[in-house]
């Protein structure tokens, strides 16, 4: 299993359900650790293979991964 850390953009005119929205993204797998309500975004974790399930959920605008760097 291979858990990514993600940033879940909600979408504008679906700001006022936030909620709802991380918790439909919970109810897929999403380890959600912060709602910054402010900005529309959601962060937690997730397994790789469900991130497609995360970008259908109706509110959700985008889904960055995390990536690391290397200096």
């Amino acid at each position: 299993m291979n858990r990514v850390n993600v940033a879940v953009a909600v979408a504008e005119d679906a700001r006022d359900c936030i909620y709802e929205v991380a918790a439909a993204c919970r109810a897929v797998g999403l380890d959600h650790t912060a709602t910054l309500t402010s900005v529309g975004v959601l962060t937690g974790s997730v397994e790789f293979a469900t991130l497609a399930k995360l970008w259908a959920i109706p509110g959700v605008l985008a889904v960055e991964v995390e990536r690391g760097f290397q200096s």
